[in-house]
């Protein structure tokens, strides 16, 4: 095992108290491992030093944020899916082009392959708003984020 010389060590050291630096980030910058910035950790008596509470509230709050923004993008699908099937019963003007000359006329419904289309998309609005709500329904994806967390703290069960 290589000793460490004191300059190397006192500067691993002024890093892990400034407290703004990652262990592996300190371990890369100064060219020694994650073990031996840890071990310099605990022989100079700071055993918080790279204390994860703060990442672990940091992640839970990003994992709310980001199922709020699901929630929102599936109420604002079921919006667009009302509009897109109003747009199937509204009133709707066809072009017609003669020999002679162009006309646009007005017609009480869109023609079928227009309300079809509205309602394909339709279908794909309430489709992707189910599944967005399946998703946050579905807690396997917390519970992994959870398991992860523990694991990066070292913690068990």
């Amino acid at each position: 095992m290589a000793l460490i010389p004191d300059e190397k060590r006192d500067a691993v050291l002024a890093d892990i108290r400034a407290g703004q630096k990652a262990r592996n980030q300190i371990a890369r910058d100064h060219g020694v491992s994650a073990a031996s910035v840890t071990g310099i950790a605990k022989r100079a008596g700071i055993t918080d030093a790279f204390d994860r509470s703060m990442t672990e509230k940091a992640t839970r709050v990003k994992v709310i944020d980001a199922k709020a923004a699901r929630i929102q993008l599936s109420l604002d699908l079921l919006d667009d899916a009302q509009r897109f099937r109003k747009r199937a019963w509204e009133p709707y003007q066809v072009v017609v082009s003669t020999p002679q000359r162009t006309e646009i006329v007005d017609v009480d419904l869109p023609p079928l392959q227009e309300a079809r289309a509205a309602y394909n998309a339709v279908g794909i609005c309430v489709d992707k708003s189910l599944r967005l709500e399946q998703h946050d329904a579905d807690t396997g994806g917390v519970n992994a984020v959870d398991d992860w967390l523990r694991g990066m703290l070292g913690e068990t069960g």
